[in-house]
């Protein structure tokens, strides 16, 4: 049972990273930033964001979020939707194009964004549910 959830949770995950990064490309698409991955970035930091939010609720109220819903969730669902193999595709991609500021750049805010997101979930959570 719980592999079928984290199948389902996987799907939906990687359906709402597509259209999440569809939106985002279709926003930024005319501007000066397209060579940029915001897409990912975004899916990534996001995700991060839940990530710190579940584990919270993990921890502190497992009554509230059994093993099955976590799985799914943080397995499943941010495993479909965050992704490091794009993350470091985009890297390249801007690396061998020449860009090599924005790739080191890209690397920077990816890493330092997603981690912070992680713990402003986290600690929101211990704000608002004690």
């Amino acid at each position: 049972m719980n592999l079928l959830l984290v199948a389902i949770g996987g799907a939906l995950g990687s359906m709402a990273r597509y259209l999440s990064s569809e939106a985002i490309i279709k926003i930024i698409r005319n501007s000066e930033y397209a060579s940029f991955p915001f897409n990912t970035l975004f899916v990534n930091v996001v995700g991060s964001l839940f990530a710190g939010i579940i584990y919270y609720l993990t921890i502190r109220h497992f009554d509230i979020l059994n093993c099955k819903i976590r799985d799914f969730l943080i397995i499943g669902f941010l495993g479909g939707f965050t992704t490091f193999s794009a993350f470091s595709l985009d890297f390249f991609r801007l690396f061998m194009a020449g860009h090599e500021f924005l790739a080191i750049s890209y690397v920077f805010a990816s890493l330092s964004l997603a981690i912070l997101s992680l713990f402003f979930g986290f600690y929101l959570m211990k704000i608002f549910l004690p």
